[in-house]
């Protein structure tokens, strides 16, 4: 038996201790991120700490998944990434 998935994004400045900046909930997964990924927060309605300055840009620091069960018939998969603002060029 195959049962839905319930997908989540949380997006976070620096730590997880702090809480997400930016989170939404969708259908489908996200597209698989990785620890050095630039991450381009323009488009995103977001309450960024800091923003990246001109030479410079976010970079995926941290990725971890979460899995639950949600009411015994779906289950959860949450995506957290943390960012961190780096040169661009590196």
């Amino acid at each position: 038996m195959t049962i839905p998935i319930e997908y989540h994004i949380e997006v976070y400045e620096e730590s997880f201790l702090n809480d997400p900046v930016w989170s939404t909930q969708a259908s489908s997964p996200f597209p698989t991120l990785t620890v050095g990924d630039l991450f381009n927060h323009r488009a995103l309605s977001a309450a960024w700490y800091a923003v990246p300055k001109q030479g410079q840009s976010f970079r995926v620091s941290k990725v971890e998944h979460i899995f639950w069960e949600i009411e015994g018939n779906h289950i959860g998969h949450k995506l957290m990434v943390a960012l961190e603002i780096s040169d661009a060029s590196r």
